[in-house]
């Protein structure tokens, strides 16, 4: 209860800040708005995405969850039982979210795109379907729900263009990064914890190149998530942020100014 009051009073104080595209001078941040955020095609895969969403919350198997996230303990991870259904109530992207995340990919066209905590593959195949032509590299801690992803985005997907990782994402995260050369973006919905998402960050920050997207879910989530959100926006090689309060994009395009934007959403 303290934690859902804790949000909501975040929450109101985002709403006080947060402005609309009128009033914003940065150009970038400009069509941002105007051609991603207020975009309202519906697209084709928004409807594929939904009704595979409908079918995840119609399916009563019991599976074994297994969560390396902030629900952990002192254990380092945490088990349990749950239907399907209930993890894709609970852990899956809202259709708000997840429709901004196809059109930011759909935008920015990134070349290879990582995703930190794919559960179920909502969120994933919101982000795989907006086109082709990239390499998609998910990260979930559950083998089963990772299980149940993979089979979700080989449904939107031609071509065999994407791997999943399974496993503690600070055991597997270098691993996964020593193959690559650059990180165009990243979508990072893991451990909702300060350590967790600032050693993320930490890990992810040398491949970011000038055209870099990294989005991070749930900055509000509790304090220690938000102080991470305003230390990674204070990083010198971050140059734009925009705060969305569900999530938080950072960007780190050369020769313009540092700036911080709170937009509503």
């Amino acid at each position: 209860m303290l934690e859902k009051l804790g949000i909501l009073i975040r929450y109101i104080k985002y709403l006080k800040k947060a402005k609309t595209k009128h009033g914003i001078h940065s150009p970038f941040v400009y069509d941002f708005i105007t051609k991603v955020m207020c975009d309202k095609t519906h697209y084709v895969s928004y409807k594929k995405v939904e009704d595979h969403r409908k079918r995840l919350l119609h399916n009563n198997n019991v599976v074994e969850v297994v969560d390396f996230g902030a629900g952990a303990g002192n254990t380092g991870y945490k088990t349990s039982f749950e239907r399907v259904k209930d993890i894709a109530r609970k852990k899956s992207i809202s259709p708000k979210q997840g429709q901004l995340l196809h059109r930011i990919v759909k935008y920015f066209k990134p070349e290879i795109i990582l995703e930190m905590g794919t559960s179920l593959g909502v969120s994933s195949i919101y982000q795989v379907s907006s086109f082709h032509d990239f390499l998609f590299i998910g990260m979930e801690g559950c083998a089963t729900t990772a299980s149940i992803a993979n089979q979700s985005i080989e449904k939107f997907l031609d071509d065999k263009n994407f791997s999943l990782v399974i496993g503690d994402f600070n055991i597997m995260l270098p691993g996964v990064l020593e193959k690559l050369n650059k990180l165009d973006y990243a979508f990072i919905d893991g451990n909702h914890a300060y350590e967790p998402t600032i050693s993320y960050f930490m890990k992810l920050l040398p491949y970011a190149q000038a055209n870099s997207v990294f989005i991070f879910h749930d900055i509000y989530w509790s304090k220690g998530m938000e102080a991470a959100w305003n230390e990674i926006k204070d990083n010198p090689k971050v140059t734009i942020t925009i705060d969305l309060f569900y999530m938080g994009i950072i960007f780190f395009r050369q020769g313009i100014p540092k700036q911080n934007f709170i937009l509503r959403f």
